[in-house]
């Protein structure tokens, strides 16, 4: 252990003591009993500054004044406390602090209503129906911001909107998308998903140049939605069965949540490539289609 002057200097500091409450406290210990005239003679410290600093270690607990009387501050007996009450007062500070906190805890509602005054620095805009969805939908694959992309989807590119459309705004998004920053996708692979990046890649094999794609392959792994995020923006589509709406939140909080459970899902994910794509065989859309 450091015993230095300076390293308990430091240490005191933090305690809540000056340099100058330091010195005569550990000047203190070291004699049974000390006047002010004393201290001021042994330390070099002012004798105003000596009185100002008994009172204050006094108050603080660290040691007792004893006066001769009123007239001769000189006569004061300054004893320093058994350093055990260094301790003692630690313990008192800490159920000092939990009880303040606790204090702190029961006006915090109050306090927060009037720093956010009913308000939210959050945005929150909600599309019902079809166009709402697709209105959503397309400034999602469209999206040329220069941040990286995060989505997890089930892929419903043909299903909802038209096939035709959905090639029109599936082709939009490859041109628009900034290359550099691939956009991240984790999907569940069933029957729906392999037919549907079978007919976008047999139609455009650039699909996955804009697209780093992986899957699970696990029956509890359920997406209902396609969920992206970008920057502070969470844009959510749903289009399936009757819950059909789209929803675009600006939150910095939430994207930094659904991106942290997006990195852990995509970390266990295996990687779609164009083999694999290849090995499923061609789709029954565009067989249907050569037909």
């Amino acid at each position: 252990m450091d015993y230095s002057k300076a390293n308990l200097k430091r240490i005191f500091k933090k305690f809540g003591l000056d340099e100058k409450e330091t010195s005569i406290y550990l000047e203190a210990l070291k004699h049974e009993e000390l006047t002010p005239f004393a201290l001021a003679k042994i330390t070099g410290i002012p004798r105003t500054t000596v009185y100002d600093a008994i009172m204050s270690l006094s108050l603080k607990g660290l040691v007792e004044l004893e006066e001769s009387d009123g007239f001769q501050k000189q006569q004061t007996k300054i004893k320093a406390k058994n350093p055990s009450e260094l301790r003692t007062i630690l313990q008192k500070k800490r159920e000092d602090l939990a009880h303040l906190e606790w204090d702190i805890l029961n006006i915090m509602p109050f306090l927060k209503k009037d720093f956010h005054q009913d308000k939210s620095n959050s945005d929150f805009r909600f599309f019902p129906g079809i166009e709402g969805a697709k209105h959503v939908y397309q400034l999602s694959l469209a999206n040329d911001l220069d941040l990286p992309v995060y989505s997890f989807d089930y892929l419903f590119e043909s299903d909802i909107f038209g096939s035709l459309e959905m090639d029109k705004i599936v082709d939009k998004s490859l041109d628009k998308r900034p290359r550099k920053n691939k956009e991240k996708r984790i999907i569940p692979l069933t029957d729906w998903s392999k037919n549907v990046l079978s007919y976008q890649i047999g139609r455009n094999k650039d699909y996955l140049m804009t697209k780093d794609i992986r899957y699970v392959e696990d029956k509890v792994f359920i997406i209902n939605q396609r969920i992206e995020i970008s920057g502070s923006w969470v844009r959510i589509i749903s289009v399936k069965e009757k819950e059909i709406w789209g929803l675009i939140i600006n939150s910095k909080l939430l994207a930094q949540t659904l991106e942290s459970i997006f990195n852990l899902v995509w970390r266990q994910a295996t990687p779609i490539t164009f083999d694999l794509v290849q090995s499923w065989g061609e789709d029954p859309i565009t067989k249907a289609k050569k037909t």
